[in-house]
């Protein structure tokens, strides 16, 4: 682990501490001075907060258990207000239960819902900046994880590309082993042959060894961990099949051999029950907050073209079954009869009203009715058209996997910019990723990601565009 890893990781501890110390004062003076009903106590300032330097040590310790102080490069914000939102509502619960069974004199109940909303967003607040602060660090190759790809393939030529395009993720990739020397192959920096992997930890100072190629012998890969070991060099392996098709196993044993399952998707019994539940309780909430839009959309397509409100055209769904997907319209009347189905940039076949409908996300507002009858779910792949779905089973193997669940309004593939005209093959790559490792929370965390992606889209156009361009 290095250093500067270790220093942010702590560094989290005291400004986690100060955010929850400060919602407390925050939550004080809110309630007390400046509410629209302030409330009349004789509980002091300082009172209120010594009860919240008692609290502060178990709160942190939710943080600790909920892995919000592991050391890791993925920056997942989604994921990070989630852990932040079950720790603090457990630590606020917390104190609830203490005043309720101390029966301890307490003025006012609201200033416990203000502690807990500001608590959250100060302690995530903190967290953006510390974060913000390290990818600054890491423009400037401070803090950067020095790696080493041990095989020249696709999967290695991923890595670098994600490690250039993510800087957040503070990896620098300075070169390939895998052949000759100082020969570049496919585009990669080969800097040496595997047997040269220890000289190079030491004259180029490395932190971490991703092994990409598992065609390697055992005897050479265990050569490798030992010297990654002996150098105190982080080793990390990535088995092609795996990068490939998303697998999820679980890791048993038998008779003292570890052996993976390939598991069944959790979506499978009360993981059904459970999304089924909660896609009702969205689509129903969905469909009554968005009701001004819906009328809006509905007046503005009628006044400004000739043509339907709403646009039905089939798609597959669970189980290769057909369903009629409604969308308001937001092209011309007949716009597809020559047989285009996918949009571009500046598709001359979409309304100026159209655009706005689009580029707002306001005309997948019906889908919500889809979700309510039981069609699609609120998060899940993207139905395709069923002449589509044909081509890209012949194209794509894994391409069926994706019916094994109902199609969705948004999906893990979406939340990550994959819509639009992009790569079919890694739509359906993040897509199996959803299906094997689904939860409600997972869900949760896409359709934040979703949301947080709708405003940049409104801001800067649609993501499929500006990343085509």
């Amino acid at each position: 682990m290095k250093r500067s890893e270790l220093f942010f990781s702590f560094l989290h501890l005291p400004v986690d501490a100060a955010a929850i110390f400060f919602s407390f004062l925050l939550a004080y003076q809110l309630r007390v001075k400046t509410d629209i009903i302030p409330a009349y106590t004789n509980v002091l300032l300082k009172d209120y907060l010594w009860s919240g330097v008692y609290l502060l040590p178990v709160w942190l310790v939710f943080f600790a258990l909920a892995g919000l102080y592991n050391v890791s490069r993925q920056r997942n914000l989604p994921n990070k207000l989630y852990k932040i939102f079950i720790s603090s509502s457990a630590a606020i619960l917390l104190l609830i239960v203490y005043i309720f069974l101390g029966k301890v004199s307490f003025f006012s109940r609201l200033i416990l819902v203000y502690t807990w909303a500001l608590s959250i967003i100060l302690v995530f607040f903190g967290r953006v900046i510390i974060d913000q602060i390290r990818t600054l660090l890491f423009r400037y190759d401070i803090g950067v994880r020095r790696t080493i790809c041990i095989g020249a393939n696709e999967c290695t030529q991923k890595i670098i590309s994600l490690s250039n395009q993510k800087v957040s993720l503070g990896m620098k990739v300075i070169g390939v082993l895998n052949g000759a020397k100082n020969h570049d192959d496919n585009g990669l920096k080969i800097i040496g042959e595997i047997g040269d992997l220890e000289s190079i930890i030491k004259s180029r100072q490395v932190d971490e060894v991703i092994l990409t190629d598992m065609s390697i012998p055992e005897s050479q890969i265990n050569a490798l961990v030992l010297v990654c070991a002996d150098n105190n060099v982080d080793f990390k392996f990535i088995p092609n099949t795996f990068f490939m098709i998303t697998s999820h196993v679980d890791i048993k044993e038998l008779v003292g051999l570890p052996m993976m399952e390939i598991r069944s998707t959790p979506l499978d019994g009360w993981g059904r029950i459970a999304k089924r539940v909660f896609d009702i309780v969205i689509s129903v909430m969905g469909l009554v907050v968005s009701l001004p839009f819906s009328i809006i959309a509905i007046i503005g397509t009628k006044l400004t073209s000739e043509g339907p409100i709403f646009y039905t055209h089939d798609r597959v769904g669970r189980d290769g079954k057909t369903f009629r997907l409604i969308k308001f319209r937001s092209m011309y009347k007949d716009a597809e009869k020559n047989g285009r189905f996918w949009t571009e940039k500046n598709d001359n076949r979409i309304t100026p009203f159209g655009r706005f409908l689009r580029k707002t996300n306001i005309d997948e507002i019906p889908q919500f009715a889809n979700v309510l009858k039981g069609d699609m779910s609120f998060v899940g792949p993207r139905p395709e058209q069923p002449a589509f779905v044909e081509k890209f089973q012949k194209e794509i193997p894994e391409y069926f996997r994706r019916h094994r669940v109902k199609s969705g309004l948004t999906g893990w593939a979406q939340a990550n910019g994959l819509k639009g005209d992009t790569s079919i093959q890694e739509r359906v790559r993040y897509d199996i990723f959803y299906i094997e490792n689904w939860s409600l929370w997972f869900d949760m965390k896409i359709i934040l990601k979703t949301v947080v992606l709708i405003i940049k889209e409104m801001v800067g156009g649609k993501y499929e565009y500006r990343h085509n361009s």
